[in-house]
This record gives structure tokens, C-alpha cells and sequence, in this order.
């Protein structure tokens, strides 16, 4: 039952309440959190309605959790934000509540009012209602001996529907915002290559990958005529593909050429696909790939079925050549022994002559070194596995290299540790792994260089062997060029560009791996890292 007039403060006048409605339309505006349009109604409802407890509870239905509830005068309980709402049902028929919402598990309709403030009984509260969509309460609360007061109720009415629509602007502003922030940051960071033209073929969106791609700054091409900022050659298609999408159309898979800042051509596909509203074409959206990668990667697979076919007649080559050049040889050897013989014995012997017979006997040697090399490379020769002494069969491996150490006029050091781990490897192809390494280190050296080769623990359940020199060292540009076959850094016509492809193919056989860096003696550091056995 309500109270007398006089047992209620003072209600404000229209005036009053108009000058506030009118203040607020000019402080409140979209930019606002929630919590700030929420406590600058407080304090204007503090201000006309003294004497009340006062509070609003914010809510989302859609996205589950408590209230979130923010006091303009008088404490309210402990938890009230966490509690299922509860609506009067006079109140939610004077507010439009969807009846759907005012019987869901977050909102229970009661005959009383639920009181947010501890100790309070009397108040009422104000659904926050915007088009039928519930975003809170108004909470009203009086002092002990007081009773509800309906003409509060009614006066409070407009305030808090203007309070309900701020609420829901606030809200469809926040999405929105998060919305197109989400959008832009899906467009920044794709990994394609997104462009956007509008109807006057000005360029509205770029993203980092394109700008990545064509080394140009975002405020470089926003704004610039799409036709302007492609090649003179690609205009003219581009022309008639944007007027395709433009009115309604699409181009799917359709190959342009860009040019970056430093004037290179870069090939790229793209989609383009028309954007409107109401039927009206807007703007034209491109999505594009980049295909640089996908060229390397036919190109490789081109080189890869180029190598099988080598492969498959390397054993043939051989086959034919090696019958003629043992013949070549063997002929070269017994002729130049002849001729030294002769030399012996004082026989005249033209030295030109000698000097052919070496050259024949040397050209013949390399032509089967090279095919021998090209077998290896193809397939490397199989044998069975065994576990066996990695320092061991380097030690073995140099042994055969004693000549080119003599010849050659290099040093040789060797820092073997006996004590290693063994491996579990083809005993023979990592000796030719050991004398491909050591002959191009004797060789990069020269007359009076220094060759170190060791072994030693490289890390947990791996042990290595190194070869180091003190030659010229391997350029950064070509360190991984040098397993590449057929690459060769000699220029005087001794290397096939063979040898480090068999070595790195092998190493990768026994699942090591080998790389290639500058030795403490100034040349080159080749590491061969290999699984241990145990």
C-alpha cells in the first residue's frame, strides 16, 4: 500500500526533468563505455530524485554471465550480480518485455521486487528495455519506514528508457567495432594477398601481404587508381575484369603480373568478386596468391624428374663408356712406361710425346672418375650395415689420401678420438664421404696449406667428423649452393660439381646431416653429424 506524499522526498519538476534529459542528449555519445553511461544517469537521477537508493544492473542475455551492477547511492548486497534476475510482472508489462526473454533461465517474473540493497525492502525497478530486448534494471530503493512510490516509478519511466537505448547503441556500437577490427585484423594478417577497389577504381585496402610482396608502404597504394599502379601491359585485362565484377561478375584464377618498388615482376592469381548492398555493386574485393613459391617448387620437381631420367641412364653411360677407356688407359700407361724406359736407355724420345701420353692417360682417368661419380649419385653403391668405429674408418679413409697430401704439398693433422661411440653405417660409402671431404679441402688449399680433420661428440646421441682447411673458405651465398649437383666453385676444370651432393646424399642415407661453415684456420668447415649406434 503506498505512503503519503509526505512520507517521500521531493519529486523534481518537468523542468527539472527536461533540463536533464536535454543535458544528457548532450554529454552522452557513442565513444562512452557502459560503465560511464551508466554512472552519468546515476548522477543525474541522484541529483533529481534525492533521497533514494539508486543503482543499474547491466546485463547480456546473449552473452551469459552475471549482472553487472553499478551504484549510485547506497550499498548494495554482496554477489547481486551473480543472482538470476527478477522482474515484477507489473513491471515487465509496462516495459514491452519479449515474453520470451521475461520466461528464460536468466530472468524469473515475481510479484515482489528484489532488492539489491541489503536491509531494504521498499523499491522498485525499471526494466531496461529496447525494442523488446532486456539490458538491465533500475534499481530504486527508499529508507527504512518509506514506502514505493508509483509516481517515482512513472517519472522514472522516460529516463530509463532513454538509458535503455543508450545501452543498446553502446552495445551495437562495441560489436560493431569488434566486428570490424576482427575483419581488418582477418585482412592484415591473411596469408594472401587482398585488395579492394571501389566504383571510381580508386584502391580502398591493401594488406601486409601485398605490401610485403611489392615492397611498397599501405599509404603508397590507398587512393591510387588500381589501372595506374599496374604494369602498361596488364591494364587493359584488368580493365575489362573489374568491369566484369562491377556488374556482378566474378574472375576466378586470372594471372597478373605486378611490379615491386625495385621494378622486378612478381607473378600472381587472383579472384575478384563484386561487393553491394540492395543490388547495387559497390566495390570490387581481389584475392590473390603469390606464385613465386609455386614456380620454385614446379621448377624443382622439373629438376628432380631431370635427375631420375640421369639416373636411370647413368648405369648405361658407364657401362658403354668404361670398356673403351680401361682400353684408353691401359694402352696410355703401357706407352708412357715405354717412353720413359726409352728415356732410360738414351733413346731419342720427343718430350711433347710424353707430355700427350700423360694428358690421354689423365683425360681418361677423370672420364671415369665423373661416371663413377654419376652412378654414385644416382643410387650410391648398397652394402649392408654395420656398426663400426666412426674415427676408425676416417683413419682408413686418409690412408688413401696419402698422395694427395704428398703431391700437393699439404699438411695434414689428424685429432682423432678412439674413445667415441659407434655408429651404424655402410663402412664404404663413409669413406667416400671422408675422401670427398678431404680431396676438395687439399685441393681449395693449394701448395703449403693445412688440412685438419677430427671427430669428436657433436651432441646428445651424435658424434661428427670435420674436415677444415685453410684455403679461400666458401662464400655465404654459396654455402647451401654447394650440395646443389653439377655446382662447382673450381674454375680450372677439376671438380664436377658432384662430389658434396654424393656427401650429402649419404649423410642423409645414415639420417645424419652435414653443413658447411669458416674454419678457425680461414677456409672451409665441413661437419658431418652422424646418430650413434647405442
Amino acid at each position: 500500500m503506498a505512503g503519503r506524499d509526505d512520507e517521500h522526498p521531493p519529486m523534481p519538476t518537468a523542468a527539472e526533468m527536461l533540463g536533464g534529459v536535454l543535458e544528457l542528449g548532450r554529454e552522452i555519445h557513442l565513444e562512452m563505455t557502459e560503465e560511464q553511461i551508466a554512472l552519468r544517469f546515476l548522477a543525474l537521477l541522484v541529483e533529481l530524485f534525492p533521497g533514494r537508493l539508486l543503482a543499474v544492473r547491466v546485463v547480456d542475455l546473449r552473452a551469459g554471465g552475471g549482472a553487472r551492477i553499478y551504484p549510485g547511492r547506497g550499498d548494495v548486497r554482496s554477489g547481486v550480480g551473480e543472482e538470476r534476475l527478477t522482474i515484477k510482472r507489473s513491471s515487465a508489462a509496462k516495459t514491452r518485455l519479449k515474453s520470451a526473454l521475461a520466461e528464460s533461465a536468466r530472468v524469473r517474473l515475481s510479484d515482489r521486487w528484489d532488492s539489491p540493497f541489503p536491509g531494504v525492502a521498499a523499491g522498485f525497478a525499471v526494466p531496461l528495455v529496447a525494442s523488446g530486448e532486456l539490458y538491465g534494471l533500475l534499481d530504486v530503493g527508499y529508507p527504512l519506514g518509506s514506502e514505493s512510490s508509483p509516481a517515482d516509478e512513472a517519472a522514472m519511466l522516460p529516463i530509463a528508457n532513454h538509458l535503455s537505448v543508450v545501452l543498446r547503441n553502446e552495445r551495437l556500437h562495441r560489436e560493431t567495432t569488434l566486428l570490424r577490427d576482427s575483419q581488418s585484423k582477418l585482412i592484415e594478417h591473411a596469408n594472401a594477398l587482398i585488395l579492394g577497389v571501389d566504383r571510381h577504381w580508386r584502391i580502398t585496402v591493401c594488406n601486409h601481404a601485398l605490401c610485403l610482396l611489392t615492397g611498397y608502404r599501405r599509404e603508397e597504394i590507398i587512393g591510387r587508381d588500381v589501372r595506374d599502379w599496374l604494369p602498361p601491359e596488364e591494364r587493359s585485362r584488368l580493365t575489362q575484369m573489374f568491369l566484369r565484377a562491377l556488374t556482378g561478375g566474378t574472375a576466378d584464377a586470372v594471372e597478373i603480373q605486378l611490379e615491386t618498388r625495385t621494378g622486378a615482376r612478381v607473378r600472381t592469381v587472383w579472384s575478384m568478386a563484386a561487393i553491394g548492398a540492395r543490388g547495387e555493386v559497390q566495390a570490387v574485393v581481389a584475392v590473390g596468391q603469390d606464385q613465386t613459391r609455386l614456380r620454385e617448387l614446379q621448377n624443382q620437381v622439373i629438376q628432380a624428374e631431370k635427375l631420375a631420367t640421369l639416373g636411370q641412364l647413368a648405369a648405361g653411360v658407364v657401362h658403354e663408356l668404361n670398356n673403351p677407356l680401361t682400353s684408353i688407359t691401359v694402352y696410355a700407361e703401357y706407352l708412357l712406361k715405354k717412353a720413359h724406359e726409352r728415356v732410360r736407355l738414351g733413346a731419342p724420345v720427343e718430350a711433347g710425346d710424353i707430355e700427350k701420353l700423360e694428358r690421354i692417360a689423365a683425360g681418361a682417368q677423370r672420364i671415369m672418375t665423373f661416371a663413377r661419380d654419376l652412378v654414385q649419385y644416382a643410387k650410391p653403391a648398397g652394402s649392408e650395415m654395420d656398426v663400426v668405429s666412426l674415427s676408425q674408418v676416417v683413419r682408413q679413409s686418409l690412408s688413401f689420401c696419402e698422395h694427395l697430401f704428398e703431391r700437393s704439398h699439404v699438411h695434414l693433422d689428424q685429432e682423432l678420438d678412439d674413445g667415441l661411440p659407434p655408429v651404424c653405417a655402410v663402412p664404404g660409402q663413409l669413406e667416400q664421404v671422408v675422401i670427398n671431404l678431404v680431396t676438395n679441402a687439399v685441393q681449395a688449399c693449394g701448395s703449403d696449406g693445412r688440412v685438419v680433420v677430427s671427430t669428436r661428440r657433436a651432441g646428445d646421441g651424435e658424434v661428427a667428423v670435420v674436415v677444415a682447411d685453410s684455403g679461400p673458405g666458401v662464400p655465404d651465398s654459396d654455402r647451401e649452393r654447394v650440395f646443389e649437383p653439377f655446382f662447382t666453385t673450381k674454375t680450372d676444370g677439376t671438380g664436377t660439381g658432384l662430389g658434396l651432393s654424393i656427401v650429402r646424399n649419404i649423410v642423409e642415407q645414415h639420417r645424419g646431416r652435414v653443413r658447411v661453415t669458416r674454419s678457425d684456420l680461414g677456409g672451409a668447415l665441413f661437419v658431418c653429424e652422424l646418430p650413434t649406434a647405442i
